[in-house]
């Protein structure tokens, strides 16, 4: 007898559209960063509704969030706050530009930067936040603003959870200071990989968009148009963290689908939510959704104790798990950076479980989950 079909934690949804976009890449024989790659970006414009503000696409969403810092003033002596609970390529970000990371501890509603905690680790070595929209749930964003504006502090939203998610009205990205999305094999919408900072029309953009391709002037212009340029100045210190047309045209197939594969995994997180809200020994984000683009689907377990045998007893049902995230205070190479009191972030981290969540999954997978989460708390 075969194994059950185990249900993965992400699958990407690939379909023909996005397939023949490769093929449309091809065809065009200009595989480097090209004029897909400004069509994409202004595909990202549009869809977020930005006035007055650009986006610059890059290799992967760590190259944004580097980018981005750098943009903001990030560099030796100065101390941005982030929160522990997070990927650690925000971590990785603030270290390559020689700045600080700062832990600061969330809040249980969001799992988002806790602001009040925010306020006590402010000093007049602090130059950034960073927060992160975890799962594609808005963190209190409106506070942080008004908590960098009072300090003259630049704001850099990791926003890699979030593309399509809206708070108090205004998708995520289309105001503020600096945002940064990802668009990596697992996300809502993927490029395979990318990324893409989002900025005001400023000189944060040819900043940039220079770092962004070796610090040289001219050549983003002409790559533009599917040329290169062959005399040209450069200015800064660059990357290569440009993103290619293949992987563009891969990016603009999902893009033309972001609102049908948001609203898809929406009704998913709504029967995650109607169905575990009441199983004892679990907490769930109590969320409707509703300007939500959710990125993962994450439950708590009351005891952490009970973590591992959860993920065990799913495992043995053909159902994987994963844990987002791992406190980044106990990592080897952070353990002596500066931080406030973690409890929260401690707690969460211990109890955190993340279950499949992916677009058009079988709603018959979704019932085997949410069964097997109840029968292993009965």
């Amino acid at each position: 007898m075969s194994d059950p079909r185990r249900i993965e934690v992400f699958e990407p949804y690939l379909g023909h559209d996005t397939l023949a976009a490769v093929a449309i890449a091809f065809h065009e024989r200009w595989l480097g960063m090209g004029a897909a790659t400004r069509e994409f970006e202004d595909g990202l414009a549009a869809y977020l509704g930005l006035d007055g503000r650009r986006v610059v696409a890059t290799n992967t969403g760590t190259s944004a969030l580097h980018l981005a810092l750098l943009a903001a003033g990030a560099k030796p002596g100065v101390e941005v706050i982030v929160p522990s609970f997070d990927f650690v390529a925000d971590h990785q970000a603030i270290t390559a530009t020689g700045a600080v990371p700062v832990f600061c501890d969330i809040e249980e509603a969001t799992l988002g930067l806790d602001p009040d905690r925010v306020r006590e680790l402010v000093n007049d070595r602090t130059g950034i936040l960073l927060p992160l929209h975890f799962s594609g749930i808005p963190c209190r964003i409106d506070e942080l603003y008004a908590i960098a504006d009072e300090h003259g502090l630049r704001v850099v939203e990791d926003a890699t959870h979030a593309i399509g998610s809206s708070s108090a009205g205004r998708k995520v990205g289309s105001f503020g200071d600096i945002a940064c999305f990802s668009f990596d094999p697992v996300k809502v919408i993927t490029s395979i990989d990318g990324g893409a900072v989002v900025v005001s029309e400023s000189e944060d953009v040819a900043a940039i968009q220079q770092r962004r391709l070796l610090g040289i002037d001219r050549d983003t212009i002409e790559r533009y148009k599917n040329r290169r340029a062959w005399e040209y100045d450069v200015l800064v210190p660059g990357y290569r963290y440009h993103l290619t047309n293949v992987l563009a045209r891969v990016g603009l197939s999902q893009l033309a689908r972001i609102d049908e594969f948001i609203a898809n995994r929406q009704s998913y997180c709504r029967l995650y939510e109607a169905r575990l809200a009441e199983v004892e020994g679990i907490l769930t984000p109590r969320s409707d959704y509703e300007g939500v683009s959710p990125f993962i689907y994450w439950i708590r377990v009351v005891d952490p104790e009970l973590r591992a045998p959860l993920i065990d007893h799913l495992r043995e049902d053909g159902i994987a798990t994963g844990i987002h995230f791992m406190p980044a205070h106990t990592y080897t190479l952070y353990r002596d950076c500066p931080r406030g009191d973690l409890a929260v972030t401690d707690l969460v981290s211990s109890q955190v479980v993340t279950l499949p969540l992916h677009s058009f999954m079988h709603v018959a997978d979704l019932e085997t989950i949410c069964d097997a989460i109840a029968e292993f708390f009965v």
